[in-house]
C-alpha cells in the first residue's frame, strides 16, 4: 500500500492517507482536501519515511511537529 501525505501552502502536512490511488484518484483527494484542510499538494510518502499531521514537508523531507511551548500562569 502506498501513503500520501497533503500538504497546505504553509508546509503544513494536514492530512495522510493510505492506499493505491491512480493519477485521477489523487486528483480527486487534493480537490476534497483542498476544500476541507487548505491541502495544495499531495506527496507519496516513501517507504519507511515517518510523517506527522500537524508536522513540516521542507525540501523533501517530513519533520514532526514542533513541540508546543509550555506557558507559565502567573
Amino acid at each position: 500500500m502506498n501513503r500520501y501525505a497533503f500538504i497546505n501552502a504553509d508546509g503544513i502536512v494536514v492530512q495522510v492517507i493510505v492506499g493505491d490511488l491512480d493519477a485521477k484518484q489523487q486528483a480527486q483527494f487534493l480537490s476534497d482536501y483542498s476544500q476541507v484542510f487548505g491541502a495544495t499538494q499531495i506527496v507519496a510518502v516513501d517507504g519507511e519515511a515517518s510523517v506527522w499531521i500537524g508536522g513540516s514537508y521542507t525540501d523533501g523531507t517530513f519533520n514532526p511537529p514542533a513541540p508546543e511551548v509550555a506557558t507559565e500562569i502567573i
